[in-house]
């Protein structure tokens, strides 16, 4: 890479000077010179910069320092492009009409290199690479919420940036900052002028103990309509109520969790992995060692089963993948990364004995469940050790590495994909879900309406069962589980599947036991 300082008295310099710079330029823009035999100068390069030598050989006795050299062919050296590149930031230095910031030049060319990759491909300057450092390791200052970008039509056109997650006891939830807000501006900037999320979280983010400020909406709870014969009714086309507000949040030292356990009842614990940061295998571990002391504490000898909850987490560090996976599978594949070609770069495999691989487990994804996500995933689904339940995932498989440039940047560049060990390409197909939940539980129907069951007959025989306690017939259908779920209706989906599979599992437990004690 050519660096440069920012140049701020180039009107200043002569004409000499200016073309000096232009044929120093030129040498200095041929790397690896040692693969070239010679390098023409451009025709359009000022004559007196010609003088300079561009040759990695000594000249014949009979050049000038008036004559060209011997132009060498188009397709000799790919690094002959790059003195394509230096005459052209030299050029741009030294004639355009304001001065420029060569630095910022150089990082330009950069971004536009990766903008002609894949567009997880990219250029990251020093202040990016930073916010990526920050992501993996999971500690940073900041005001401990997590938001999206998007773009609303109603009830007008605009972009607004979604609070989707507040972080328990940080810096936004003390400020009264809740899920579902919707921010309008940051330090007076509103959102729309922000060009990506990136630049946005920037604003964000910054030393502990100094503030931000955030202009926030929030819907509000509207009064129904009395339409006077009793009955409440909503004018479904009268546009939402929204409160707007100003909060101040006094930045902090974020530790941000990547597992959140909660224990469901029944013996059912909830683990949702928000990322796959620097310690997320270890995170999840413990939160099931927890989960299994409230199952004991709940009067069960273990933990019965887990909803491992993957939804919206976007990914991160593969060996976390890795390592969370190998928690749950005895041994075999995991992950096999494939370059070009198909060729096999590496396989990861799974080390026995892994600490859970008994426990029934139910995986919830939804379609931002990308990278890392799908891995865990789709090794588990391979390996016949999960229930995979909610939406396709994002299907994001290809492998980032970040190359540091040494002044900050980094380039973070697609060196392979991902495949899972039954090789299926996660690559633009995702995982798909062996149930389909979306965000809507479907109405329920009767398919026989017209039939009236049994306890419907004024003579039915109550459901006693001769000297054992009857049946609480207003228990029926009760769960301590289904009700911790609440209005989350793929979790709810979620843990009704893992109540079915733990009735299955006892049944032919009880099968095995009756076997034995019948031989």
């Amino acid at each position: 890479m050519v660096r440069t300082r920012p140049r701020t008295q180039d009107a200043q310099h002569s004409p000499r000077r200016r073309l000096a710079l232009l044929a120093a330029m030129a040498v200095g823009g041929v790397l690896g010179a040692g693969l070239h035999a010679t390098l023409a100068v451009p025709d359009t390069v000022a004559a007196p910069a010609a003088s300079a030598s561009t040759s990695s050989t000594p000249s014949s006795p009979r050049a000038t320092a008036t004559q060209q050299p011997a132009a060498a062919p188009a397709d000799f050296s790919r690094y002959r492009k790059l003195d394509l590149f230096a005459r052209s930031l030299a050029t741009i230095e030294s004639y355009y009409v304001r001065p420029v910031d060569s630095e910022r030049l150089v990082y330009a060319a950069i971004a536009g290199l990766t903008s002609e990759l894949d567009p997880h491909s990219e250029f990251l300057p020093p202040q990016a690479a930073k916010l990526l450092r920050e992501d993996i390791e999971g500690s940073f200052g900041g005001v401990g919420m997590v938001v999206v970008l998007s773009r609303e039509r109603k009830p007008r056109p605009r972009t607004v940036m979604s609070v989707r997650e507040v972080i328990a006891g940080g810096p936004a939830d003390r400020a009264g900052v809740r899920a579902g807000d919707r921010i309008l501006s940051i330090e007076g900037k509103p959102v729309g002028h922000f060009y990506d999320l990136r630049q946005a979280i920037l604003r964000m983010r910054g030393r502990p103990g100094t503030t931000v400020t955030f202009e926030l909406e929030s819907d509000v709870q509207k009064d129904s309509k009395d339409t006077g014969d009793g009955a409440d009714e909503l004018d479904e086309d009268e546009e939402v109520e929204v409160s707007v507000r100003e909060v101040t949040v006094t930045r902090a030292h974020i530790n941000s969790p990547a597992v959140i356990g909660e224990y469901l009842g029944e013996g059912i614990g909830h683990a949702r992995l928000r990322d796959f940061s620097e310690t997320a295998a270890r995170e999840l571990n413990a939160a099931i060692e927890a989960l299994e002391s409230s199952a004991e504490a709940d009067g069960h000898k273990r933990l019965r089963g887990l909803v491992l909850d993957l939804r919206d987490n976007g990914g991160g560090l593969l060996d976390q993948a890795v390592d969370a996976v190998d928690l749950f599978v005895d041994g075999g594949a995991i992950v096999r990364t494939r370059g070009r070609m198909g060729e096999l770069l590496d396989e990861q495999r799974a080390h026995a004995p892994s600490k859970w691989s008994k426990l029934p487990l139910v995986v919830l994804v939804n379609k931002a469940a990308a990278s890392a996500s799908e891995i865990v995933a789709g090794a588990l689904q391979d390996h016949r050790r999960a229930l995979i339940v909610g939406e396709p995932t994002y299907g994001k498989g290809s492998v980032q590495a970040p190359f540091d440039l040494g002044d900050g940047s980094m380039l973070k560049l697609t060196i392979a994909l991902y495949y899972t060990p039954d090789d299926r390409l996660i690559q633009a197909s995702g995982i798909e879900p062996d149930v389909l939940v979306g965000t809507e539980r479907p109405p329920y129907r009767d398919s026989l309406p017209q039939l009236p069951p049994e306890r419907a007959h004024p003579r039915h025989l109550k459901p006693e069962d001769f000297g054992r306690a009857a049946v609480d017939e207003e228990a029926l259908g009760r769960s301590a589980a289904r009700d911790a779920a609440k209005d989350d209706v793929q979790l709810l989906a979620a843990v009704e599947h893992m109540q079915a599979l733990l009735r299955v599992a006892n049944g032919r437990a009880g099968s095995r036991r009756a076997a034995k004690r019948g031989g």
